[in-house]
């Protein structure tokens, strides 16, 4: 497979990128369903990040795509080691308002989106908590099933208590305030 110059310089800046994209690349993707999206997620700049990834949401990309081992825009995005939160709360509400499955298990790695983010150990509950407020005002957030890594998010906020109790709590309190009646 041949990838577009822009693949390459999603992880860049937003400038080079530029100078490389068309708005046609917006809903490229490579035969594993790894879209362009993804790959500006993964830049390590978050400004730059929020920047490509606002332009090809403009442009079209698709929030939804997933991979074949199902991982979504969803876990690139939680399982950065770098992070402004509060710049990137908007692009993580656009992702899920555009489509991008908040429950998507992506297996034994990743899990779900929320298990992607709280495996973060390097952010306190108090640092996520931009992220949190996104994902916990989402009726639709599954914190109670187990995923493939062998547990819910509730489990796995409980199995690492302290550095998770904040996530544990907005389990709890999600799980009163969604739960099927």
């Amino acid at each position: 497979m041949v990838y577009p110059r822009a693949y390459f310089s999603a992880i860049t800046n937003e400038a080079e990128f530029l100078a490389d994209y068309e708005p046609s690349l917006a809903r490229w993707a490579d035969e594993d369903g790894s879209t362009l999206l993804m790959r500006a997620l993964r830049n390590a700049d978050p400004t730059s990040r929020v920047a490509i990834a606002t332009r090809l949401l403009d442009d079209g990309a698709d929030a939804a795509a997933a991979t074949e081992s199902h991982v979504n825009a969803l876990h690139v995005l939680l399982s950065a080691t770098a992070h402004d939160f509060t710049a990137e709360a908007p692009l993580l509400a656009r992702l899920i308002d555009e489509g991008a499955d908040i429950n998507a298990d992506s297996g034994s790695r990743w899990g779900t989106p929320l298990q992607t983010l709280s495996r973060t150990l390097k952010f306190s509950d108090e640092t996520l908590g931009p992220f949190y407020d996104v994902l916990f005002a989402r009726p639709g957030l599954d914190v109670t099933t187990p995923s493939s890594v062998g547990r819910s998010v509730t489990e796995s906020a409980q199995a690492a208590i302290r550095r998770r109790a904040d996530l544990l709590a907005r389990c709890h309190a999600h799980t009163r305030t969604h739960a099927p009646r």
